[in-house]
């Protein structure tokens, strides 16, 4: 049996360690240069909730784009914060380029917070393109122009991506890279534009953009109301209506800080595992065991030898640098530092943690709280 679960975990080391190579080469080539400087109106909507901390980077760098046909639109949803009188600042400073508004009161319906916002945006939102991005984003001068000729180069109706993510601290450094699980051991990315299945849909909600048609034909972001991981479930309705979506690499023109420590980390994690898995049992014990057999039974293989002193099984040593060599590759693709992807095995028990204190959570009513709001 130990023999067995040998084998197995050297299969699934190989098979991981194939699969993100192939993502990575997708990441490093498929993304276009920025060389579109004028086309069609591009909206850059950017729903904002608390954001006295980000918004005014955020927008600064909006205001120095190349590209020359855009609006910006913020929208503040229903802020406690000094968030509103920043924008209202900006909008009197800059009013040919940026509108702010106030977002209504989430309504007692079915509706996500964020995804109520980015609906109201849209209804404002004068463009071809519609480019949503999150308030704590800092953009290159030419990110505009890279989303329009990304979108126009490839074909495609909708596209997301992962940007450069800034860990400012240990705590972050800890959890944050768990975002990076998908492309690394799940989905082969390079499929998602020439497949028409809508499990091979993926997207981070940090930058989206739509062609407005497409956006439209799906209902937008109504389509997708009680979702809080919006992002991935509307990339899958684009899917579903036969639109094509991308996922790219968009590093080297947008930025962000996603959480800022340990804490913020870990209650915003959560919240998007919790999210993932459904609150369902079934998927939740299948997710622990897929957690535990491929991410830290290697590691655990290890321990018979540690304790006793025997020599080392290649077969055990080469699965466990495999494993590792993987998240190394992956993460320093993503340009973090190089201590992180030797936190692995704690990140992933961790990851355990999230996953069953997120449906405790649920199951008790209590539900859990983000930016002063209860998410299901």
């Amino acid at each position: 049996m130990i023999r067995l679960l040998h084998y197995l975990a050297a299969i699934a080391a190989l098979y991981f360690f194939l699969l993100a190579v192939s993502n990575i080469i997708w990441l490093r080539l498929s993304s276009r240069r920025p060389r579109s400087r004028s086309g069609g109106k591009v909206s850059v909507l950017i729903p904002a909730r608390n954001e006295e901390r980000n918004i005014g980077r955020c927008l600064d760098s909006l205001l120095q784009q190349t590209y020359q046909d855009y609006e910006i639109l913020v929208l503040d949803d229903q802020s406690t914060d000094r968030t509103w009188p920043i924008l209202s600042r900006y909008a009197q400073d800059h009013p040919d380029r940026v509108q702010a508004v106030r977002g209504k009161p989430l309504p007692e319906a079915c509706w996500s917070g964020k995804a109520h916002a980015m609906h109201q945006l849209a209804h404002l939102a004068h463009g071809e393109y519609l480019l949503f991005t999150d308030a704590d984003t800092v953009h290159s001068s030419e990110s505009i122009s890279w989303a329009v000729t990304n979108l126009e180069w490839h074909r495609v109706d909708f596209i997301s991506g992962y940007i450069s993510q800034e860990l400012g601290s240990f705590g972050e450094a800890l959890l944050v890279p768990i975002m990076y699980l998908m492309t690394a051991v799940i989905m082969p990315i390079w499929l998602i534009p020439v497949t028409r299945t809508p499990l091979l849909s993926f997207a981070v909600g940090q930058v989206v953009m739509f062609r407005r048609k497409g956006y439209e034909s799906i209902g937008g972001y109504a389509s997708v109301s009680g979702e809080i991981s919006d992002d991935i479930h509307i990339a899958r309705q684009m899917r579903k209506a036969g639109f094509r979506t991308i996922f790219l690499d968009i590093r080297r023109h947008v930025r962000c800080r996603l959480y800022h420590g340990f804490h913020e980390a870990f209650h915003g994690l959560t919240k998007n595992i919790s999210d993932f898995l459904n609150h369902k049992i079934l998927s939740l014990v299948s997710g622990s065991l897929a957690v535990v057999f491929c991410f830290l039974l290697p590691y655990g293989l290890l321990l018979p030898y540690l304790c006793t002193g025997r020599p080392l099984s290649v077969l055990v040593a080469g699965t466990v640098g495999l494993f590792q060599l993987t998240w190394c590759l992956v993460l320093y693709d993503r340009g973090l530092k190089w201590y992180v992807p030797f936190l692995y095995p704690l990140l992933f028990v961790f990851g355990l943690v999230m996953m069953w204190r997120g449906y405790k959570k649920h199951r008790s009513g209590v539900g859990l709280i983000w930016k002063g709001r209860v998410v299901r």
